[in-house]
């Protein structure tokens, strides 16, 4: 019944159709005879720009003519034609109560979709990947009533509503709800310059000299926390003890560590961030801890699990979203992530990655570095940056160690 005025409202309606397109999903209508008749409705609709009204059946002689269809399914819709003879005219239709009808009948079929293929999945004992479609399930159908007019201002009406820039947390480049991907090759030292920036950011005493790395300085601490898809809760206290030499931390701000090596040990339950239920869980712990507006994920490959990095819609569909979770509570976001094959290939896996990034910078080891000494020392550049404009200079960093190695330093050095 409701495929029925459904379908009814396609051929009588143009308003109806205008309505309905951002919601519109032709292989959720069950019927095959139905699916036929809306995508000829839609094609008619493309080149004529209104509904077909008495047209349809010239259209449907035209498909039996045309060997489009069989005798079976043109009786299917002559049964749905004749109930048509006395709602030819588009004035007897409620379109707004037509597309709420539309709307609710495309995520009952789209629920049933998902639960048709979850139990396919649980048949062939296939469970973690029915755990994992049940968890990526979304609503696709934007409300065709909302009024974007709402949304839509000039220049002038934006500076009206006086918002204010994004803290500047670190200067000249980390903001409050920014995204930063750091990259480089294995053992180049992310981790360690990341974890020596979140120690910096959570100190009670952060405007000295030594909390400086070259010409960073953090001009508001926060609290961070540290998604650790590598290193281990041992490896990271062994770590971060290493900067404890700069000052303590305030309590407010003290790093935090979502180890998940240890989390998986302990539950035997795969996280990885491609889950959005995973990512909900972050976002919730963000909401209920105000105070920490920097989380590091540490690294992109170890926490989102893509099956193909260099698929667009592999990050589109599983990180993108994170990402803009994390904008919208103004949080800002480190990305740690690996280079290509060789040196000169750039950040590996796909372009999108790059277009949700405020600042992309690179670690590519110092040609006086030595390998056998297990030193980090590497040149800092920018493949991309949307802010600090000259602010950001390359530059060379070395760390090493003092007292015994039980402290981690740092230096700028020339050359690269």
């Amino acid at each position: 019944m409701k495929e029925r005025k459904i379908i009814i409202g396609l051929i009588c309606s143009t308003k109806f159709i205008e309505q309905s397109q951002l919601i519109w999903d032709t292989g959720l209508l069950e019927s095959a005879s139905a699916r036929k008749l809306a995508t000829w409705i839609l094609e008619y609709y493309t080149k004529f720009n209104h509904a077909p009204v008495r047209d349809i059946e010239g259209i449907l002689f035209q498909k039996l003519a045309e060997n489009k269809i069989s005798k079976e399914e043109a009786e299917d819709i002559e049964e749905i034609l004749q109930s048509l003879s006395t709602e030819y005219e588009e004035e007897t239709f409620n379109v707004d109560y037509l597309v709420d009808l539309t709307v609710g009948y495309f995520r009952e079929r789209n629920l049933l979709r998902y639960k048709e293929n979850i139990e396919n999945l649980l048949a062939a004992g296939k469970i973690a990947e029915a755990e994992q479609l049940a968890a990526e399930y979304k609503v696709n159908f934007s409300d065709p009533k909302t009024d974007l007019n709402k949304f839509i201002s000039t220049v002038l009406e934006i500076r009206k509503k006086k918002k204010t820039q994004p803290i500047l947390l670190m200067k000249p480049w980390l903001r409050e709800g920014q995204t930063t991907i750091i990259y480089g090759g294995y053992g180049t030292g992310k981790s360690l310059l990341t974890i020596a920036i979140a120690y910096i950011l959570g100190l009670k005493e952060y405007d000295s000299d030594e909390a400086e790395i070259g010409t960073w300085q953090i001009k508001n601490p926060t609290g961070t926390l540290y998604v650790d898809g590598e290193l281990g809760e041992v490896e990271m206290v062994e770590r971060i003890a290493q900067f404890e030499w700069l000052g303590v931390q305030k309590s407010k701000y003290r790093m935090q560590i979502l180890s998940i090596p240890e989390y998986q040990l302990a539950t035997e339950d795969s996280f990885y961030l491609s889950n959005r239920v995973n990512q909900l869980k972050i976002i919730q712990w963000l909401k209920t801890h105000p105070n920490y507006k920097l989380i590091v994920l540490d690294s992109a490959s170890t926490l989102f699990g893509l099956v193909e990095e260099n698929d667009n819609s592999e990050w589109s569909n599983k990180i993108n979203p994170f990402l803009r979770d994390l904008r919208g509570l103004g949080v800002a976001c480190l990305m740690l992530h690996h280079s290509g094959k060789n040196s000169k290939s750039g950040l590996r896996g796909a372009s999108a990655m790059g277009a949700m990034a405020h600042n992309i910078f690179v670690l590519k080891n110092h040609v006086n570095k030595v390998i056998d000494n297990g030193e980090a020392w590497f040149t800092l550049e920018k493949d991309k940056q949307r802010s600090a404009g000259f602010g950001f200079k390359t530059f060379s960093l070395r760390f090493f160690q003092e007292n015994g190695d039980t402290e981690t330093h740092w230096e700028i050095t020339k050359g690269n």
